[in-house]
């Protein structure tokens, strides 16, 4: 996955490393707010597809980042939860961030799994700041129509 894109013949451009670091911190800023968070209490980021400006932002407002090498030696042994972001990009003035809250790793005694729940958020920037909000999350536990409507 790409941190940022752009597409030639449509009026999209790269998302700066400021603009970036100043979106995370409003997506943190209100997701950490509401008491049914979407990232729940997970206060570690993946440092994949994350600038160093925003590295420096988020632990700043109390998370760590943990790299996609500590990642997979992580999860042989442990569970670990963290947020990735997947995919920021910019096109006429909207940035869509697209983020997962990803559990994954080897319980004791149990085999490893891993899960995702991803999310997308657009932003705009009003005035000075940058004003977002959530428009698509994953099911959280996605079942089949068959299982859904057996009695």
């Amino acid at each position: 996955p790409t941190r940022r894109s752009s597409d030639l013949g449509q009026s999209q451009t790269a998302v700066s490393d400021e603009d970036e670091a100043a979106i995370l911190e409003s997506l943190v800023r209100q997701e950490t707010k509401s008491l049914g968070s979407e990232i729940g209490s997970i206060r570690t980021f993946s440092s994949a597809n994350v600038s160093r400006v925003s590295a420096t932002r988020l632990k700043g407002l109390g998370f760590s980042l943990i790299s996609p090498w500590d990642i997979e030696k992580g999860k042989t042994d442990h569970v670990i939860n963290y947020v990735a972001i997947r995919n920021i990009r910019i096109r006429e003035g909207t940035v869509t961030v697209n983020l997962s809250a990803v559990t994954e790793g080897r319980p004791c005694f149990a085999p490893a799994f891993s899960r995702e729940r991803t999310f997308t958020y657009t932003f705009q920037k009003s005035a000075n700041e940058w004003v977002g909000r959530l428009v698509k999350r994953s099911v959280p536990f996605p079942f089949s129509r068959s299982l859904a409507t057996t009695p």
